[in-house]
This record gives C-alpha cells, sequence and structure tokens, in this order.
C-alpha cells in the first residue's frame, strides 16, 4: 500500500509561520497606528550606507499605511507605505522591521523599497 505525502508548495510554509505574527499582533491589541517609526529612505536596518529619517503611522488603510515623515532639511510630506513581504505585514511591527513599497501620497509615484521599525531616530 502506497502512502501519498501531502507536499505544500514552496514558500507556503514560511508564509504561514510569518503570518503568525501578524495573528500574534492582532491578538495582543497591537495597532501601528499613531506610533512612532524609524524610516530607511536609503539602505536597509543593519547596512553600511543607510539613511534613517523619522515618522509616524497616521493612518492604518486597507492597502497600506499613512506615514508622516519629518525629514531634515525638507517640507513634511506623507508617504503611503504598502507592506511588500507576505506575512510581514503592519501588524508584525511589533516584532521586528518590515519592508514596504513607498508611494508619494499625492500621485502615486513610486519613491522605492524602504524599511520601517517602531521607535525614534536617536
Amino acid at each position: 500500500m502506497a502512502i501519498a505525502a501531502v507536499v505544500a508548495p514552496p514558500g507556503t510554509l514560511a508564509r504561514v509561520r510569518l503570518r503568525l505574527l501578524e495573528r500574534v499582533g492582532s491578538a495582543l491589541g497591537f495597532s501601528p497606528e499613531g506610533r512612532s517609526v524609524r524610516v530607511w529612505v536609503r539602505g536597509m536596518p543593519g547596512g553600511d550606507e543607510t539613511e534613517v529619517v523619522a515618522g509616524t503611522i497616521t493612518e492604518v488603510r486597507e492597502d497600506g499605511a499613512v506615514l508622516f515623515l519629518r525629514e531634515p532639511d525638507q517640507e513634511q510630506r506623507w508617504i503611503l507605505a504598502v507592506p511588500h513581504e507576505p506575512g510581514w505585514g503592519l501588524q508584525a511591527l511589533w516584532f521586528s522591521f518590515i519592508a514596504v513599497d513607498a508611494f508619494e501620497l499625492d500621485g502615486r509615484e513610486r519613491l522605492g523599497r524602504w524599511f520601517i521599525r517602531l521607535g525614534s531616530t536617536p
């Protein structure tokens, strides 16, 4: 008698594990709205050449989060941050940084791949 094995498509298990972080965040009552964040507008956390600015998540929408950025020597601006990785959505911010695709709020011009994490810049 042959025993059939159920094999999940590649990456499925990883997505399930990562979604767990979002579910735990929701169960804890975590909401990123109104929280201060660090925003890597160039480079990434742990990278050699980075630029990090302070921001605040002012609104959580179905398509992402609105970030208010306070960049030195520049006008204040609002950005739409759309989580890039499946399972690493806004509810996972309680655990780690997340990758987002950043867009100008007005006009939706893509600015690039940025990273955000809870906390203020030093």
